[in-house]
């Protein structure tokens, strides 16, 4: 029997009994139709697991009673930060959702010149709630007790300075360069791993030479070009097998 996963942020105490929210209460009695005393599993996004029993209060309420916390180590020996350009609709949800699967640590969204996906500014943090959301589910679904980030969203430009002068380590998906996956070695342990997609129509060269300049190495992924959506969670999975858990 599977045991359904919440995502709860806070420190954790032995007995220590937990209010869920509403959509937390909707989720396990109307979607699931737990029954009380039914066994459920939480964690806190910043590495903590606890074991609890469902004690249901009213139609429309529920409590979790913890029973035991721990700290399982399911983590990848990884830091790699995803710099995503955004594309439209369900296909940075698809993103995201594979990225956090395969083991991703952060997440930096950015508007790339050839972005068609246009957002005024009061709708940035709505947009970046909304991804948050996508990667707490992941999150339950996958068995992860980290939480990766959605960090703020930034401009091509802006990220790029964002990196300093010293220079980074990182991979720039571009279906026309030399390298490839088994050219490149690699860094040294918990070394920030940036990993940077274009959108829809590509990077364009003056930004895969920028890039460059800070340190990231342009590499291909076979013969075939990816679409955007399939790309970041292409270079996570190879990185894994390569270096890292898989």
């Amino acid at each position: 029997m599977r045991v359904p996963r919440l995502y709860l942020p806070g420190d954790y105490q032995p007995k220590q009994v937990i209010a869920l929210n509403k959509e937390q209460v909707h989720y396990v009695l109307t979607v699931l139709r737990l029954k009380n005393q039914h066994p459920v599993e939480i964690f806190n996004g910043c590495g903590l697991q606890a074991k609890g029993t469902l004690i249901v209060t009213g139609r429309r309420s529920a409590d979790l009673c913890i029973e035991d916390m721990s700290e399982p180590q399911v983590e990848s020996p990884l830091n790699t930060i995803l710099v995503q350009s955004i594309s439209r609709g369900d296909r940075m949800d698809y993103t995201l959702q594979k990225a956090v699967e395969l083991g991703v640590s952060q997440i930096q969204p950015i508007f790339s010149e050839r972005c068609e996906v246009k957002l005024s500014d009061d709708k940035l943090e709505k947009r970046r709630a909304q991804w948050q959301a996508i990667v707490i589910s992941a999150c339950e679904q996958s068995g992860r007790c980290t939480m990766p980030e959605i960090l703020p969203i930034l401009t091509y430009p802006a990220w790029l300075e964002s990196l300093g002068d010293t220079g980074v380590f990182g991979l720039t998906l571009d279906p026309y360069a030399q390298h490839n996956l088994n050219t490149v070695s690699r860094p040294e342990d918990s070394t920030p791993i940036h990993l940077l997609i274009g959108p829809e129509g590509g990077l364009t060269e003056q930004e895969v030479e920028q890039a460059t300049q800070k340190g990231l190495t342009p590499i291909r992924l076979g013969p075939r070009i990816l679409r955007t959506e399939t790309a970041g969670p292409t270079i996570l999975a190879g990185l894994q097998l390569l270096w890292g858990d898989l």
